[in-house]
């Protein structure tokens, strides 16, 4: 009987200072409450905020908090540990103490969750919170697909011809992007529309720095006006995640054909070297898309001598299917490179700008065939002068009347 007293006598004595080792490294435990922002981008700030919680009796040491940070986390303005001070019994629920930590995400992080790290102690004891206990969300605002460029081939539709329209896409966030779908809309009175094919493309996916490229076949109309033309295009896809993004664009399609414009002599009221006259220039617009801005400069020949006070004209707009006209007086010369001139060298220059203001230069030599004075009576263009036959016709009568009279009136 004595015995069992002294063995119950040690055993109270022993209890209090087993409970207080067990507690502080079994009791205390620590929570992720919440990161701002969340999800957090890279090169962003985010605060940690944690709560610790205390199941067991008071500690009887201050309980130190200290954030481990490794890559892609580094702490930022802020301390590494943080005294938390003795933990009350039962610090639970809404009794348990929060503490926050301040830590930057590298910029260089890739999207996912990320770990971080946490050591408490307790005394000589303590937790380490290690193994994906405390897991980071990381992710860019939103991700990012980008149109890398937009081709058109050819570069204006013609109104009845069709052309194909090519978007190079690449991914330039960190993650999978998947189910990404391009979809033009022809709705409204846009004279487009997809060609023996649909208005949407898919790609099932697109890794991260990936690039691709869709293409749209598309006619226009054959009385399609000549001008450019805003075609909607609205694409979506899910990240990695499976987070839905749409986004909202605007193609801009060219509709229009390379214009047809010509110069050509219309009239000419001198058909000779060595002459001066009147050219009357043309110039037609044979193509389907409208000019303006005409200009035309009538450029240095050796054929020829400018008479009108200027070798320049502004013509102005000139309709599809339309001509304008110019005249120009000049004088023919004689010669060129020691040579009697037979054609007309007539070099001309035009500067215009099509309907969607692209720019045109063009050179045109014209010619002009020129004849002398036998081949033009010959052709009827001028009449034969009998003058000198009838001096000589005259010459000749009056001469034998003369001789008539001289020598045989005396008879």
């Amino acid at each position: 009987m004595r015995r069992l007293l002294i063995v119950l006598t040690v055993l109270a004595l022993l209890l209090p200072l087993a409970s207080a080792i067990y507690l502080p490294s079994h009791h205390v435990s620590v929570t992720l409450i919440s990161q701002s922002p969340d999800p957090v981008e890279p090169g962003q700030v985010v605060k940690l905020k944690f709560k610790i919680e205390n199941e067991g009796t008071q500690t009887n040491e201050d309980v130190i908090v200290k954030i481990n940070p490794k890559f892609p986390f580094s702490i930022y303005g802020d301390e590494t540990e943080k005294n938390i001070g003795k933990l009350p019994a039962s610090t639970t629920g809404g009794d348990a103490i929060n503490f926050e930590f301040r830590v930057k995400v590298d910029e260089k992080a890739a999207e996912g969750d990320a770990e971080i790290e946490l050591d408490v102690k307790i005394g000589n004891g303590g937790v380490s919170y290690t193994d994906d206990e405390f897991l980071i969300d990381i992710q860019t605002h939103d991700a990012v697909l980008d149109i890398a460029s937009i081709t058109m081939e050819p570069e204006q539709v013609p109104p009845g011809q069709t052309a194909e329209v090519s978007f190079l896409v690449k991914n330039l966030a960190d993650s999978l992007l998947k189910d990404i779908r391009f979809k033009l809309n022809f709705a409204g009175d846009l004279p487009l529309a997809p060609y023996k094919s649909s208005s949407e493309r898919i790609l099932s996916q697109l890794g991260s720095g990936q690039q691709n490229t869709l293409n749209f076949k598309i006619i226009a109309s054959p009385d399609a006006t000549t001008g450019l033309y805003k075609v909607p295009l609205n694409i979506t896809f899910n990240d990695e995640k499976g987070n839905a993004v749409s986004m909202d664009d605007i193609v801009a399609v060219s509709v229009g054909g390379k214009p047809k414009v010509h110069p050509f002599i219309k009239k000419s009221s001198v058909l000779q070297s060595n002459k001066e006259g009147t050219i009357t220039l043309g110039i037609a617009n044979a193509g389907a898309t409208d000019v303006k801005f005409v200009e035309l400069t009538l450029l240095p020949s050796d054929h020829y001598r400018l008479i009108s006070t200027s070798d320049y004209v502004y013509i102005g707009d000139i309709d599809s299917d339309d001509t304008e006209s110019e005249e120009f007086l000049i004088f023919i010369n004689k010669k060129a490179d020691g040579k009697r001139i037979e054609t007309l060298q007539f070099p001309v220059r035009l500067k215009y700008l099509d309907a969607n203001n692209r720019e045109f230069q063009q050179q045109f030599d014209l010619k002009l065939n020129l004849f002398s004075s036998g081949e033009l009576k010959k052709f009827g263009v001028l009449e034969s002068n009998h003058i000198w036959a009838y001096i000589l016709l005259l010459i000749l009568i009056v001469g034998g009347y003369v001789y008539y009279k001289k020598y045989y009136k005396k008879d």
